[in-house]
């Protein structure tokens, strides 16, 4: 004689979806607290879309990233905008100067 399994009733209709889907993100991108983990466990495991929510949104992320090619930016680009970046540091502090100097001597 077997015994009788025990059938999981999933939930239908999610009552707070929206907030649902917002953990879902913070789940994947790994900003969820340890008690947002905690409830989003408990509560995938009987709420049907939420389930088809979260499998949906990890392959298209999973996806993402895997058609994204990620290139590093050359050596010489990066040179060039620390060059211009540091004159235009300079122009700015010459023309704090230059304002500075102006109001002392030409204004009241």
């Amino acid at each position: 004689m077997s015994s009788p399994q025990k059938v999981e009733v999933k939930k239908q209709h999610c009552e707070n979806h929206q907030k649902c889907m917002e953990m879902i993100q913070a789940v994947l991108d790994g900003s969820a607290s340890p008690e947002e983990m905690e409830h989003f466990k408990s509560h995938i495991d009987e709420c049907l879309p939420c389930i088809e929510g979260y499998e949906l949104e990890k392959s298209i992320k999973e996806g993402l990233r895997n058609k994204i090619e990620r290139k590093c930016c050359p050596q010489k680009t990066i040179d060039l905008l620390k060059v211009k970046i540091g004159i235009s540091l300079v122009t700015v502090g010459f023309l704090v100067v230059e304002i500075k100097l102006f109001k002392l001597f030409f204004l009241p």
